[in-house]
């Protein structure tokens, strides 16, 4: 029993047009074979039709053409063959693969062999035409029933549909209905509905491949000719009215019809197809003409939805100006609540009321020094409290030797100016620490807000788009037999040109899909980014523009002979498309604890490069983050920043030894400089911009390589004498080098990388 489906109009409708299809290849022949009708059965099990409901259609349009019992055997044997072919991967749960659905079709023709195995000739060429209608109805049916949105056609596509069309008409050419010629209406109402919706290239490749069907089966291309000429007379004089278009079309077939066929104006009969077709077209809503046109043509602007983007950009611009306002009143607020430090006079004049309430309230002899020597004893003490504070501690031969002999409280008041003096330095230390964190935290958000201006300023400029390129590559990568549904070109910037596509199972040709997007672009373009789009067999494939140049890297390290872990750590991360850190970060000593205050440095970063943040602030931050640590653990900052669009080499030195750049054989020195981060609040790292070409090599290298070598120059010797370009190996010599010249011992971590550009074409 079949079990009853819950079917909606779409379901009826697309069954309608199969059973339609079926009945026509089922009257189409060419020297009575006709394997057509067999292959579309095949096709639609492989495709996943339902094969119950198709098997009635086939066997009807089978005995349709002709009731007997070899019709029916054999299709019977088809529909059989097919169907256990269907159960047999269904259960095992297996997907049907493409040669199964060849062979299945060859054994399924047995009963038809069995009727015709004396006519050889015929026979292969039974088989053979079923063998590529198979392929055909399988390419054909998968784009009009597995393809979700709207189907642009590869050239193999192209092909089978224009083919499939021409064996619709062949089987329309075999079917009258009192004289009427079905295949008439059908190729008058396809030229109204696609001239009329500006698809007259379309247009004419359907009508030729439809009349060539129709011909083949009247042995007459008569009729190529005729609607060839209705089709150029309806496109060159065609407008959007759709009577102008009708009236257009009877004009022209009355003129066709009077000057080759019939003198005697006797052409109603020819001209019934043409009214009937007029009827409907007219009565076509517009709605349904705007989805054919949405469903067959490459869309040709979406400047309403690529508009959006450019409103949306500058609207998320406003909001992140309006954010960065907020950060930035933010460190204003923070910079306010600083706790200022006392001047030298303002501490003295503090201590001396602390001195005076405290020491001298209780003493006997207050009131004789107040009123003999009171501007002396004053003076006296002030003078006790800056050497305190010049000296760090108060002793007893700082006392005036007048105050010695006249005070009974000396070691009393030696004793509180040291310890008021040690409570303040304190104190102090402790204001400055909180300002430092206020500070840092000021500077973040001032560094965060100017990141948001920046951010905003690059999404404030508008996404400029090229519809007519878009099109080019479309129609290319159809060509070339890509299944591509939709190319989107955009520049942000200039010269910052990206090119988005969403493709069928792309991966695999993403060689081809580069050179056809460079060609049109008349530019190098570079897959970045391969995207599964949802649970579909779609991918989105992002191309940039590809810089000239890129770059290798090597590196060498080796601990301090004895421990287990280095105290250097490195770091090579790509930031954006053609930007490169180089980082190499040395941690004060050696061994774990060293490696750990590296680590931490580098983590840190690495982190505020990828956010977006300044060299100033990446810095300042650091250095500030460290200088809190009472532990007093310092690091050394070697970075070198490398941009491959720009050609340039920018060089971050905090505390780091000297580093080499080798070009065409000739050897330079990036100087080293500053204390190392962490030392002080405030640091100023040495810096160096250096323009780089192919082959340059940039070494990097902390100070247990340097040292090695003790002088410059020894460094720029050896380096000059390296034949090799390969920085690994560049690398790798450099340090067995240093460890030749240290008696064959690491008397601190070494550790060396090596950057080399080359030109990519």
């Amino acid at each position: 029993m079949w079990k009853l489906k819950k079917v909606d109009s779409n379901y009826i409708l697309k069954y309608l047009v199969l059973f339609f299809a079926c009945v026509v290849l089922g009257q189409a022949e060419i020297n009575k074979l006709s394997p057509f009708l067999f292959a579309l059965f095949f096709a639609g099990i492989y495709v996943g039709l339902d094969e119950k409901l198709l098997g009635v259609f086939v066997l009807s349009s089978a005995l349709l053409k002709r009731c007997s019992l070899e019709s029916f055997f054999t299709a019977i044997t088809v529909i059989a063959v097919g169907i256990i072919q269907k159960y047999v991967f269904r259960l095992t749960k297996r997907k049907m693969p493409l040669w199964s659905v060849f062979l299945g079709y060859f054994i399924s023709l047995v009963t038809y062999i069995y009727y015709n195995y004396l006519h050889t000739f015929d026979l292969f060429v039974y088989i053979s035409l079923g063998m590529v209608c198979l392929f055909v109805f399988i390419s054909v049916l998968h784009v009009l029933c597995l393809r979700k949105n709207c189907f642009k056609l590869t050239l193999d596509e192209s092909i089978c549909f224009l083919f499939f069309i021409a064996l619709i008409g062949l089987g329309l050419s075999n079917i009258e209905i009192f004289g009427f010629e079905i295949y008439r209406l059908i190729l008058c109402l396809t030229i109204f509905l696609l001239v009329f919706t500006n698809g007259k290239t379309l247009a004419y490749s359907v009508v030729i491949s439809f009349a060539l069907g129709v011909g083949v089966g009247l042995n007459s291309l008569s009729v190529v000719a005729e609607f060839m000429i209705l089709t150029l007379f309806c496109g060159i004089f065609g407008t959007n009215s759709k009577a102008k278009t009708i009236l257009i079309m009877f004009l022209g077939d009355i003129l066709i019809q009077y000057s080759f066929y019939n003198q005697n104006w006797q052409i109603y009969v020819p001209l019934v197809p043409m009214l009937v077709a007029s009827v409907i077209f007219l009565f076509v809503p517009k709605k349904c003409l705007d989805n054919l046109c949405n469903l067959i043509y490459v869309k040709k602007s979406e400047l309403s939805s690529r508009s959006l983007i450019n409103t949306t950009r500058k609207a998320i611009r406003k909001r992140m100006s309006e954010l960065s306002n907020i950060f930035l009143e933010m460190k204003q607020i923070h910079m306010k609540m600083l706790k200022k430090d006392l001047t030298r006079q303002e501490l003295i004049a503090m201590l001396k009321r602390e001195i005076s309430s405290t020491c001298c309230k209780d003493c006997l002899e207050k009131s004789r020094c107040n009123r003999s020597l009171g501007t002396d004893n004053l003076s006296n003490v002030e003078c006790m409290i800056e050497k305190a504070i010049e000296k760090g501690k108060l002793t007893l031969l700082d006392i005036p030797s007048g105050l010695t002999n006249r005070c009974m409280k000396v070691n009393v008041l030696i004793s509180m100016i040291n310890r008021l003096t040690d409570e303040y330095k304190q104190y102090k230390n402790m204001v400055s620490d909180i300002n430092n964190v206020k500070i840092l935290l000021a500077d973040q958000m001032g560094a965060v807000s100017k990141l948001l201006l920046d951010v905003g300023a690059e999404i404030d400029n508008n996404v400029s788009f090229d519809i007519a390129q878009e099109n080019k590559i479309i129609s290319k990568l159809l060509s070339q037999n890509i299944d591509c549904q939709e190319v989107l070109l955009y520049t942000e910037k200039k010269d910052d040109l990206s090119v988005e596509l969403v493709l069928k199972d792309g991966a695999d040709k993403q060689d081809l899909i580069e050179r056809i997007v460079s060609e049109n672009l008349k530019t190098k373009m570079k897959a970045t980014k391969i995207t599964p789009i949802g649970d579909s067999d779609l991918n989105s494939i992002t191309l940039k523009k590809e810089c000239k140049f890129d770059c290798v890297f090597g590196l060498a390290s080796c601990n301090k002979s004895g421990n287990i872990e280095c105290g250097d750590c490195h770091s090579i991360i790509r930031l954006g498309q053609s930007k490169f850190l180089l980082a190499l970060c040395d941690g004060m000593g050696s061994g774990k604890s060293a490696h750990k205050m590296s680590a931490m440095t580098l983590g840190l970063i690495e982190n505020f490069y990828k956010a977006g943040f300044d060299n100033d602030v990446i810095m300042e931050s650091v250095n500030k983050l460290l200088a809190i640590n009472s532990q007093e653990e310092y690091s050394t900052l070697d970075i070198c920043l490398i941009d491959l669009d720009l050609s340039s080499a920018d060089f971050i030195k905090v505390g780091a030894p000297y580093g080499v750049i080798k070009k065409d054989g000739e050897v330079e020195i990036v100087d080293g400089g500053a204390l190392p981060i962490g030392a002080l609040d405030n640091i100023t790292p040495a810096t160096k911009k250096i323009a780089i070409s192919s082959k340059d090599l940039i070494i990097l290298a902390t100070d247990g390589i340097t040292d090695a070598f003790i002088t410059q120059e020894n460094m720029i010797d050896f380096v000059s004498h390296l034949a090799s370009n390969n920085p690994q190996s560049v690398a790798e010599t450099i340090l067995n080098e240093a460890i030749r010249l240290n008696n064959m011992s690491a008397k601190d971590d070494m550790t060396i990388l090596v950057a080399r550009t080359y030109l990519k074409y």
